[in-house]
């Protein structure tokens, strides 16, 4: 298993065969026509834009407060830096903002340019901008599956719908509003309202390094987004397009961008190229991401000596429709699957005979030794608190920093708290809090299957599985408002069936279930990995 910051690592290196690519592809340009070629330097130039945008938002690093899906700011004055923020969180303000250059020094990339020698320009989704309000915004921090839905409109040079920023429907995300859009403008051209491009920069509007310095930056042709970005003649502007993710706002959606080439009459009208970031591009990347948070907070939790290479009882699923939260997300004794527990650890703590710890760390002190052992940026559980975490300090109600240790998002706003209906895990019978916690080698261990349940990989102590957004399942649509407590309605395939793991009913506060099929050691903590699509949607992460 790949911690994040090595996944950081793996995006890169990707990054840089892509570039390697594109390299390849401009010494080769003798051979091709020259229009070809310059359209494949542009396509190319999208990719890997798109790609390096796609691995910010799964790999970015986070904390307690802010997690992953997030994306940068457009560079709205042209010096490859993405701005700080980029308009209000439901898009009703600042839509002039989100349209700008794409930040290649934010994501890391060399200067790109398209076949013509020109930057790209990018738009991004208001659900999926930058983090200026996230402190503060309860929507801003939700994105989970069901609440990251892209809302800009794509249609390609026919004017075919492709994304729809106008839709909310859970089951049709595939057809829905796109995250971002990544555009090479190429040769500029007369607009089909007769502008003509401009693309200069007087020694007044632009310093040495030819960074647009009025303000705002689009008074200056160099940055003013219509003399880079076409219209097509059904009126589709590129240079102008609406983003809202309100429900009063949503249906204004309509207006978004164009794919070209579009001609009218013998003349091109949109000469730009789009390369859009959907929903299916960014979510199963992101959830991956969560699914190893997860699974890294568990590994951190069992190396505590006091915990002796066990694990925490999960949260039975069959509680978590009950009102009281400290109920409904509390472990359970002999639960081996369900969702992770709020702290405190209670029923962990108890079964293990006083000695594990009832939160996902404790120091007992400040002295020398306990500093030393303070997590590392790789080691660190994001979905709790740090200790000395300033940030929690400063969001407390109390101004006080919350417990180190505990679960984010008990008593403030924290991206867990979005997320984790989502996510589940199973436990080997060797690394329960009551067993003798030496790994896993018998066959209560768990093992991974394929979608025909031809096994992958055995042996492993637990496995987190992340839900996607609800699947229009065959005879059972997954619908999560009205099933939080059967797994069914969240996980596919063998995930769905390890509720047979647990005792039946798993804990006193649920009902028994009369038409659940027994466990048998064979086939009982069998989780499932596949490839997503329309009968399948869960990201997974196991260890070892």
């Amino acid at each position: 298993m790949h911690r994040p910051s090595q996944l950081r690592g793996l995006a890169m290196l990707a990054a840089v065969a892509i570039l390697a690519v594109v390299i390849f592809a401009l010494a080769a340009l003798s051979a091709i026509t020259p229009a070809a070629g310059r359209d494949e330097v542009s396509d190319r130039a999208l990719a890997l834009a798109r790609e390096a945008l796609i691995a910010y938002a799964a790999d970015r690093p986070i904390g307690a407060w802010v997690g992953p899906g997030y994306l940068p700011c457009p560079d709205l004055d042209d010096d490859g830096w993405a701005e700080s923020t980029c308009g209000s969180q439901s898009g009703d303000t600042g839509q002039d903002q989100r349209i700008g250059r794409l930040p290649w020094k934010t994501l890391g990339l060399p200067d790109l340019r398209d076949g013509y020698g020109e930057r790209l320009w990018y738009a991004v989704s208001s659900k999926h901008k930058g983090l200026l309000n996230c402190a503060v915004s309860r929507a801003c921090l939700d994105m989970s599956p069901d609440a990251a839905i892209g809302t800009i409109t794509v249609r390609d040079a026919s004017g075919t719908l492709v994304h729809d920023g106008t839709s909310t429907d859970p089951y049709a995300l595939e057809r829905g509003g796109a995250a971002a859009v990544v555009i090479a403008p190429g040769a500029p051209l007369v607009r089909i309202d007769g502008a003509e491009q401009r693309r200069d920069c007087a020694a007044a509007e632009c310093d040495a390094a030819r960074r647009c310095l009025l303000d705002p930056p689009r008074r200056v042709a160099k940055c003013d987004p219509a003399n880079y970005l076409d219209k097509a003649p059904d009126g589709e502007d590129n240079a102008d397009f609406v983003d809202r993710n309100d429900a009063a706002g949503r249906a204004r959606n309509t207006n978004g961008f164009i794919q070209g080439p579009i001609h009218a009459g013998e003349r091109i009208a949109v000469n730009d190229r789009i390369a859009a970031i959907a929903y299916r591009d960014l979510m199963p990347r992101v959830m991956r991401r969560v699914a190893l948070e997860v699974a890294q907070c568990l590994r951190s939790y069992a190396s505590r000596p006091e915990n002796g290479g066990r694990y925490p009882w999960p949260s039975p699923a069959c509680r978590q429709g009950l009102a009281d939260p400290a109920i409904a997300w509390a472990d359970a004794v002999n639960v081996r699957f369900g969702r992770v527990p709020d702290t405190p650890f209670a029923a962990t703590r108890e079964a293990s005979g006083g000695r594990m710890l009832d939160r996902w760390w404790r120091y007992t002190s400040r002295s020398p030794e306990n500093l030393a052992e303070l997590p590392t940026q790789d080691s660190a559980c994001r979905i709790a608190f740090e200790p000395a975490d300033e940030g929690a300090v400063r969001r407390s109600p109390a101004g006080t920093p919350p417990e180190e240790g505990r679960t984010a998002g008990l008593g403030e706003n924290a991206w867990w708290s979005f997320w984790k209906p989502f996510v589940f895990y199973a436990l080997a019978d060797e690394v329960r809090p009551d067993a003798a916690g030496a790994g896993c080698t018998s066959g209560q261990c768990i093992e991974v299957v394929d979608a025909l349940s031809a096994a992958i990989a055995s042996g492993k102590e637990f496995a987190v599985m992340v839900a996607g957004p609800p699947l229009d399942l065959p005879n059972a649509p997954q619908r999560h408002a009205t099933g939080f407590g059967d797994p069914s309605q969240w996980l596919e395939g063998a995930n769905a069936a390890l509720e047979r793991a647990n005792p039946n009913p798993a804990a006193p506060e649920c009902h028994l279930d009369a038409s659940r099929p027994p466990c048998d050691a064979a086939n009982c903590l069998r989780v499932a990995a596949a490839a997503p699509g329309p009968a399948f949607n869960d990201a997974l992460a196991s260890h070892p």
